[in-house]
């Protein structure tokens, strides 16, 4: 078994450009994944709202306005903390989480043109609606959810206000979609790494990060995406067939996992599989008893991303992400979200308390279909890059689910991942299997070429992490997040140049993330 090992160098490619390469040598036993507990709210408005506002920038606008709220920790139910409040949409979906009312309210106002900021004399602010008088249910929505915002000081405007001007703010017209965002669970992995005495921490799994990514009131900026499993114990499911690294208490593997290999434990002790005794099928062509939805359920027929389950007048339906029910709907056609998938359920399938426990209590658990092969620790990712020391790319397409935003259709989160792109240099994570079973850990810096300056690595392609892979004796690989994400901590210092550059040349920017690698 190899020691701890840290090393940097600087690599001349093939056409001249050069990439900083970081190789990080784990013993086996020394990894585990965790998920980041954020810190000030405060401190990640500002942050993620500057970084929206520079995209904005980019797009063309000349003075955006980016409005940011940060979703509870610990989620509530809508009814619970706005009690005697509609909880139903427009579309009749019937919320069961305070953090997606409060998400679906806002987006309500703001496309609307109701929502508006005052400021008054003794720099006071009041967030205010103006809408119709007839519309006596909305009114009540925004009055509470505005007030519990304000009380808890969790709705934020970027740039601020300007003092002293006392003329009121009015988001009309207002860009919901691309200026608005909800803050999940992330932070800075400065703020584990300068807390906690570790040899090496590091970004693994995607998440949600662009516009494209946030379509849904069940979606939040940083939430993670993909199998996360800690003390045997999953807390995310593998919503898409991708790619994964698992230890089984003795050595770590690397093969793609999805919804099949998981079963869903309901309440009252319901367990739900893709084989055997009550089965789901996932993304059926037709009508099934008992299904689960993902976005990624209608690529292989027409190759895009299914929007919203199948309508069906015998059904309820509910929103899962994590471990958690969001919302329930009756009739299908429930909107699927990209860190998320639906459980539809025909009537009668399943006893009326299974589905009244879900209403009520909201949780599910899930538990491995093959309990002799259980990961006691795994993270998602993807794609595999290597299998027995040969490439893989050529088998992503069809092994593993991905799917890029482009030609007016949302990709399958990450929606930035494009398999056509798989030859562009960016700033690269991945991490390899040696043949004696201890890790390797590669970081390559990379930069958006228009920010770039001659001090800046050029990044890599996939094939040319491969190949500095096989270099370091890996004989299988995973790709973790990269581009902006790809971060490297070593005894506490970053050691890695993250590529995020908001528009500035030669200025870096630490990303938010919500799940590490740590070598213990």
């Amino acid at each position: 078994m190899s020691d701890f090992h840290y090393q940097q160098d600087r690599r001349r490619l093939g056409d001249g450009q050069f990439a900083t390469v970081h190789r990080v040598a784990i013993p086996a036993r020394s990894l585990r994944f965790e998920d980041l507990h954020p810190m000030s709210s405060y401190v990640r408005q500002q942050d993620i709202a500057r970084m929206h506002y520079a995209r904005a920038r980019a797009r063309g606008e000349d003075n955006p306005r980016i409005l940011t709220w940060t979703s509870m920790q610990t989620d509530r139910r809508a009814s619970d903390l706005f009690p005697g409040l509609s909880t139903d949409t427009d579309d009749g979906e019937r919320l069961i989480s305070a953090n997606s009312f409060i998400t679906y309210v806002l987006r309500k106002l703001l496309a609307a043109g109701w929502l508006q900021l005052h400021e008054y004399i003794g720099d006071t602010y009041e967030w205010k609606v103006d809408m119709p008088e007839a519309d006596r249910a909305w009114q009540a929505r925004a009055k509470a959810v505005l007030g519990w915002l304000e009380e808890s000081i969790q709705l934020d405007l970027y740039p601020n206000i300007e003092r002293g001007s006392y003329q009121p703010r009015i988001f009309r017209p207002f860009d919901a979609r691309r200026n608005f965002i909800r803050i999940g669970r992330c932070d800075f992995i400065r703020h584990f790494a300068q807390h906690h005495e570790r040899k090496a921490v590091f970004n693994t799994s995607h998440f949600l990060h662009e516009h494209d990514d946030l379509v849904s009131h069940h979606s939040g900026y940083g939430d993670a995406i993909g199998l996360m499993v800690a003390e045997g114990a999953i807390l995310r499911p593998p919503i898409y067939r991708r790619g994964a690294l698992l230890f089984d208490g003795s050595s770590w593997r690397i093969e793609p996992y999805s919804m099949d290999d998981i079963r869903l434990l309901l309440p009252g002790d319901i367990a739900l599989g893709a084989g055997g005794g009550r089965r789901f099928h996932l993304n059926p062509a037709e009508a099934q008893p008992i299904a689960l939805y993902t976005r990624a359920g209608g690529m292989k027929r027409n190759g895009r991303p299914l929007e919203r389950s199948p309508a069906a007048a015998d059904r309820i339906e509910f929103v899962l992400v994590n471990r958690q029910a969001l919302a329930w709907k009756r009739g299908g056609e429930l909107q699927i979200p990209q860190n998320g998938f639906i459980l539809s359920l025909q009537e009668g399938a399943l006893p009326a308390s299974v589905t009244d426990g879900l209403i009520e209590d909201g949780w599910v658990e899930y538990a491995f279909a093959d309990e002799s092969n259980r990961p006691q620790s795994a993270i998602q990712a993807g794609p595999i890059l290597l299998r027995r020391g040969q490439c893989a790319l050529d088998q992503a397409d069809s092994q593993e689910e991905f799917r890029a935003s482009g030609d007016g259709v949302v990709g399958v989160s990450p929606v930035h991942m494009d398999w056509q792109g798989a030859g562009q240099r960016k700033a690269r994570t991945a991490i390899g299997i040696k043949e004696d079973g201890d890790l390797i850990l590669l970081v390559v810096d990379g930069c958006n070429p228009s920010f770039r300056t001659d001090m800046d690595s050029a990044g890599a392609t996939l094939e040319e992490v491969i190949a500095f892979l096989l270099e370091e004796g890996a004989v299988d690989a995973l790709n973790l997040s990269g581009e902006g994400s790809s971060h490297l901590f070593v005894a506490g210092g970053l050691a890695s140049a993250p590529s995020d550059r908001r528009g500035q040349r030669g200025v870096l920017y630490e990303r938010m993330l919500p799940s590490i690698g740590i070598v213990n």
